[in-house]
């Protein structure tokens, strides 16, 4: 472990003698997902987020739209003042 180390320490001393190639590295038996999956994944997050914000503003609306029959129902009500 500690010659590895003392290698790879040494290795950066010397830019020329580094490697200009892609290495990639190993994930220990991790699996990893693929951009294609995470790509999937943003795209259905950012529909789920629209469609939820579309349901949120429909409510609020509906919410608002109910607020101001009631009132219209109210102002009808009041007695008229000949003005």
């Amino acid at each position: 472990m500690a010659t590895n180390l003392t290698a790879s320490v040494q290795d950066r001393g010397n830019p020329s003698e580094r490697s200009t190639q892609f290495v990639p590295v190993e994930g220990g038996g991790q699996e990893s997902a693929s951009a294609a999956t995470f790509m999937v994944a943003a795209y259905v997050l950012m529909w789920l987020c629209t469609v939820l914000f579309i349901l949120h503003t429909w409510r609020k609306t509906r919410s608002v739209e109910s607020r101001m029959s009631e009132l219209q129902k109210a102002i009808a009500k009041l007695p008229q003042t000949g003005e």
